[in-house]
């Protein structure tokens, strides 16, 4: 028996009828960009990304995913960028949910 997920294009399919058309519109930038689905992650850990972030990073060539408490924002003088990678919309700002430290090839 097949069980079809209630998450994903197949499910939520206005919201990804929209995006497609982003993403039609800006094919350039686009190519860099995916889709992610936090609502497992969020229930299955309890991750409260108003007060936790993930950070990534690459070890023994496995991404490894730990959440921690966020630092305040903003933090003054300091860059905008530090390696965040995935964002989440709340109360119309983007926020940074996860950071991914990419260690540089030995």
């Amino acid at each position: 028996m097949k069980i079809k997920a209630k998450i994903g294009p197949t499910h939520d399919t206005a919201f990804f009828d929209d995006l497609q058309a982003v993403f039609d519109r800006h094919p350039d930038v686009a190519k860099n960009y995916s889709v992610r689905h936090i609502g497992r992650v969020v229930d299955f850990m309890k991750v409260d990304f108003g007060r936790q972030v993930a950070m990534s990073n690459v070890q023994d060539g496995e991404i490894v995913t730990k959440f921690v408490d966020r630092i305040p924002d903003p933090i003054p003088d300091m860059p905008t960028d530090l390696g965040c990678c995935a964002w989440k919309l709340t109360a119309h700002e983007w926020r940074c949910v996860e950071y991914c430290i990419m260690a540089p090839p030995e």
